[in-house]
């Protein structure tokens, strides 16, 4: 006897009969949102994780090199390696400063720019014939175009009348900059590198900031380049580790949540698949009166349940991604201009769409099977159950 027209009568069962069991139609409902709504929630928090991340190493670089101490070395080899592989670079000599304006006064990191190397795209289109200050700073400080701002290098002492005082020079403030990182908006500043070397009194860089994807390949050719001056090689991911944590956190604390919540499912589906089976203990009978096997009919109980979660969990994959597309078209109408992702973002994986397949797969395919054991165990034999309706 062929399996199809078992299954087949058990769908219509299920769907359309009017003595279906509430509680399993409730079942596969949830397991279709639970499908559904986690690979929604995949999609949306990967497309702001990756909008974070690459909004991060447009500005920081995917790859930095420190030096360690300020190098007045030409490193032409060093940067030729880099034009020759195409990888957007620039030099800049990093230090740490307080900046002052009127009485108002707050610490800064500031990137003295090699102006003779190429622009990284955020600072392609400032201007470089006085400061670039980081939005927020200059909020901070009350500060608009052309005041003067002075530079203090606490770091850096002179001798004025037998005492230390700390370095400063003045410098305009020619242009704002707002990345919409609040780490860059809040304390960074540009400038040309002539001037941040007279404030510190040192020639050369001290960091070169790669951008965009850099090979093994490029990372091993140019670890072996020999300087003056001993170098690291630092990944975006190395130089924020707390935040690739805290993303990572929040993934898991999301699966984990999202999990715990369909064991609620799960209970549905176990309680739905009991009564279910008590309820077709006849129809069972009826097909083994026709010939088939006790044994094939519970397997294919047990299939049955596996062929229907299956079915339900894809469906909330497909309506899922179709609901991730929407708003990756319509989502900025959803979206108030107070926030930084105007448009909805979402990104999809393969790792989001398997994650969101399996859970709620695994989970159904678990109490489904604890549901059919004890089925099982209660019907061990068709005979005695006919007899008993005799």
């Amino acid at each position: 006897m062929r399996t199809w027209p078992f299954f087949s009568y058990f769908f219509r069962y299920v769907l359309r009969a009017k003595t279906r069991q509430k509680l399993l139609f409730i079942a596969v409902t949830g397991l279709f949102l639970s499908a559904f709504s986690l690979l929604v929630i995949q999609g949306i928090m990967g497309g702001l994780q990756k909008g974070l991340i690459t909004r991060s190493k447009n500005v920081h670089g995917s790859q930095l090199i420190i030096f360690k101490e300020v190098t007045a070395e030409s490193l032409r080899d060093l940067k030729d390696i880099l034009r020759k592989e195409a990888i957007p670079f620039y030099s800049e000599l990093e230090v740490e400063v307080m900046i002052k304006y009127k009485n108002f006064v707050a610490p800064a990191k500031l990137h003295g720019i090699d102006t003779e190397d190429e622009r990284p795209r955020f600072l392609a289109e400032k201007d470089f014939t006085g400061l670039v200050m980081g939005s927020e700073l200059a909020s901070k400080i009350k500060a608009q175009f052309l005041d003067d701002i002075q530079l203090i290098a606490p770091g850096v002492t002179d001798s004025l009348m037998g005492e230390e005082v700390p370095r400063f020079v003045s410098e305009n403030l020619s242009d704002y900059l707002y990345t919409e990182l609040s780490e860059v908006d809040d304390f960074e500043v540009w400038a040309r590198s002539s001037m941040v070397q007279n404030l510190i009194r040192k020639n050369g860089i001290n960091q070169i900031r790669l951008f965009g994807e850099v090979t093994d390949k490029v990372l091993k050719k140019i670890s072996k380049v020999e300087t003056t001056t001993p170098f690291r090689i630092l990944s975006w991911e190395k130089m924020n580790e707390s935040l690739v944590w805290s993303l990572n956190l929040e993934t898991k604390v999301m699966l984990f949540l999202f999990i715990s919540m369909s064991f609620l499912v799960a209970i549905a589906i176990t309680s739905g698949l009991l009564i279910f089976y008590s309820k077709i203990i006849k129809d069972l009978m009826s097909f083994w009166i026709l010939g088939m096997s006790q044994k094939k009919l519970v397997n294919l109980c047990f299939k049955f349940t596996l062929i229907l979660s299956g079915i339900t969990v894809i469906a909330g994959g497909i309506f899922g991604h179709l609901t991730l597309k929407l708003l990756g078209k319509f989502g900025h109408k959803l979206m108030p201009d107070i926030f930084v992702e105007r448009q909805l973002p979402v990104h999809l994986d393969f790792s989001h769409i398997v994650i969101s397949l399996f859970i709620p797969f695994s989970i159904s395919l678990v109490f489904s099977y604890f549901s059919f054991v004890n089925f099982r165990k209660e019907n061990q034999s068709f005979v005695s159950i006919v007899r008993s309706l005799g």
